[in-house]
């Protein structure tokens, strides 16, 4: 920079020599800033940022409240703060002869293999030496179902409540479950807050599936079909109850042996079965915005 200015000075003299006195006596005269004036400027200008860095206000940001963002959307909530009642979210149905059943389908499978093992040590010794291992491996697979089985009335929700909070607070969660499906076992009741429970899955999903599965189980074969020819007629019926029957034992199975239409809701390290055939508000969509999914 210092020799482009020098250049520069030296082209405006030689060019300047036509000009009057005065004015190439302005034009070659070098001016130079001081540095300690140089010194000055920096430190003031640096010196007034500070200063104004220093006295802008800093906005607070207020930190944020998952609760309030839910309780301002959600109906159930408001509700409940409004009334200061309790809204019910989910009720399980009363299934003594289920429970029964299951219960007695175990024992039998059960007994079925200590029945077998029983055998495995009465049977002739001049069998083949495959026959008794045979024998232990059936009867431990039976054992093994049957105590499957038994797991399966177990931990399960009775009801869950949206309930006041205490003292004015935020709404709770109510939870009323048993861990084993008999009348002299008291249940257990867990107060938890919004965003405390999780579910594994969405329950409206289920609860649509479980709903359709039932309409298809109960359609009508004849449905559709008073114009068409009695040949074809009855032909079509046949096709169609046939579908019906596979399609209803299909779904059975799956609903009974994988457990299909049950949710796991796990709020204070243990988990709880969801049955989504039960009683569920809009039809599960309410649990679904409370409780978060893992």
């Amino acid at each position: 920079m210092a020799t482009l200015s020098r250049s520069l000075t030296g082209f405006l003299c030689a060019q300047s020599l036509r000009l009057p006195c005065s004015v190439r006596i302005g034009l070659c005269s070098a001016r130079g800033v001081p540095h300690r004036a140089r010194i000055d400027t920096v430190f003031s200008s640096s010196l007034s940022l500070r200063q104004y860095t220093a006295t802008k206000p800093r906005l607070a940001i207020p930190a944020a409240n998952p609760y309030r963002s839910v309780r301002s959307v959600d109906p159930v909530l408001r509700t409940v703060e409004a009334t200061r009642k309790t809204v019910l979210l989910y009720k399980a149905r009363p299934r003594r002869l289920y429970t029964f059943v299951v219960y007695a389908f175990a024992c039998s499978l059960v007994g079925g293999g200590l029945w077998t093992l029983n055998w495995r040590y009465e049977l002739p010794k001049d069998l083949p030496f495959f026959v008794g291992p045979t024998y232990v491996m059936v009867a431990f697979i039976l054992m093994g179902l049957g105590l499957y089985v038994f797991t399966a009335p177990v931990s399960r929700c009775a009801s869950i409540e949206a309930i006041p909070g205490a003292f004015g607070g935020p709404a709770q969660l109510r939870i009323t479950a048993r861990y084993v499906p008999l009348p002299i076992m008291k249940p257990k009741v867990i107060i938890a807050n919004i965003g405390e429970a999780t579910i594994s899955e969405k329950t409206y999903p289920v609860v649509r599936e479980l709903q359709e599965a039932e309409r298809a189980r109960r359609a009508k074969v004849t449905e559709g079909l008073e114009g068409v020819f009695i040949l074809f007629r009855w032909m079509e019926i046949f096709a169609r109850a046939t579908e019906q029957k596979w399609t209803s034992f299909f779904l059975r199975f799956k609903f009974t042996v994988l457990r299909f239409g049950n949710v796991a809701l796990e709020v204070q390290d243990r988990k709880w079965k969801i049955d989504c055939g039960a009683y569920l508000l809009e039809d599960g969509k309410a649990i679904d915005r409370l409780i978060s999914t893992v």
